[in-house]
C-alpha cells in the first residue's frame, strides 16, 4: 500500500510540475531558511505535509491534476473550490462529466446562493469558504491539496494521510452547512509546522556553537577552565528552556485565536 501511495505521489507532481512554466517550477519552503537564505526545492520534489509557498497557477496546476487522476480512477468524492461563482460555470459541463465517474462533486464557490443543483448528476454546488484553494479526492487513493491565500502569495500543502484528510474534511462539513467559512485544521497545522521549523532552526544554530566551541577545547584544552565548561553546561540548560517555550507560547496563541 505503501509503495501505491509512493508511486502515486510521485506520477501527481510529475503531473502538476508539466503544467507550470519551466520559470516557475522551484518553490519556497514555509518558515524555513538556510543561513538566513529562503529554501527552494523543485516542484517535484516537495514533501507531503510540509508547508510551502504556492502562487496561484501552480494551486489551480495541483487542483487540475487531482481533477484528471479523479477522471481516471472513478470513484469516490471531489471536493473543490472556485474563487467565483463564473468560474464554476465556465467548467460546469467538465465536471459533470467527471461527476458520472464519481460517487459526487462538491464545489465550494463565492457568489453561489446556499443551495445544492444537480443532486440527479451528482454534481453539488455550495456557497462558502473564502481564500482558500482547495481539491480533496477522498477514494482510493485519497489526495488533499490546500492553500490560504495570504497577500500575494498561497501557503499550502499537499497529503495522502488519511488522519490529515479527515480533518480537513470534518471541517469542509461544517463549510457546506453554513456552520464555518475557514478551515480551523488548516490554522493548527499551520501553526505546528511553523513552531516546528523554528525550534529546528535554533537546535541547528546552538548545535553549531557548541560544535565549534568543542572544536575551540580540542585546540586548546587550557582554555576549558571548570568556570567555563560550567557556564556552558548553564547556557545549555537556559537554551533548553527557551526551547520548550517556543511550543508552548504558540499553542496559547492558538487558544486564542479560537476563543
Amino acid at each position: 500500500m505503501k509503495r501505491a501511495i509512493k508511486k502515486f505521489t510521485r506520477e501527481l507532481l510529475c503531473d502538476v510540475q508539466r503544467r507550470v512554466p519551466a520559470s516557475q517550477q522551484a518553490i519556497q519552503e514555509a518558515f524555513s531558511t538556510d543561513h538566513q537564505r529562503p529554501v527552494f526545492i523543485k516542484l517535484r520534489d516537495i514533501l507531503p505535509d510540509q508547508f510551502y509557498w504556492f502562487d496561484e497557477f501552480t494551486a489551480c496546476a495541483f487542483r487540475e491534476a487531482v481533477l484528471d487522476s479523479a477522471s481516471r480512477s472513478g470513484g469516490g468524492r471531489l471536493t473543490i473550490s472556485c474563487s467565483a461563482f463564473g468560474e464554476f460555470q465556465a467548467q460546469q459541463h467538465r465536471l459533470q462529466k467527471i461527476a458520472s465517474k464519481l460517487d459526487s462533486i462538491r464545489v465550494l464557490t463565492v457568489g453561489a446562493a446556499e443551495r445544492t443543483t444537480g443532486k440527479a448528476s451528482r454534481l453539488e454546488v455550495h456557497h462558502g469558504l473564502t481564500g482558500h484553494h482547495l481539491v480533496l479526492l477522498e477514494g482510493q487513493p485519497s489526495v488533499l491539496f490546500v492553500s490560504k491565500e495570504l497577500n500575494t502569495r498561497c501557503l499550502g500543502f499537499f497529503t495522502t494521510d488519511v488522519e490529515t484528510i479527515a480533518e480537513i474534511a470534518e471541517d469542509l462539513e461544517a463549510v457546506v452547512h453554513g456552520r464555518a467559512q475557514t478551515l480551523p485544521s488548516f490554522d493548527r497545522l499551520r501553526a505546528l509546522h511553523e513552531t516546528t521549523q523554528r525550534v529546528a532552526r535554533e537546535l541547528e544554530s546552538y548545535s553549531r556553537r557548541v560544535e565549534l566551541a568543542i572544536e575551540r577545547a580540542r585546540r586548546r584544552p587550557d582554555l576549558l577552565t571548570p568556570a567555563r565548561f560550567d557556564r556552558i553546561v548553564r547556557q545549555s540548560i537556559v537554551k533548553l528552556e527557551q526551547l520548550k517555550e517556543i511550543p508552548s507560547r504558540a499553542l496559547r496563541e492558538l487558544g486564542k485565536r479560537r476563543r
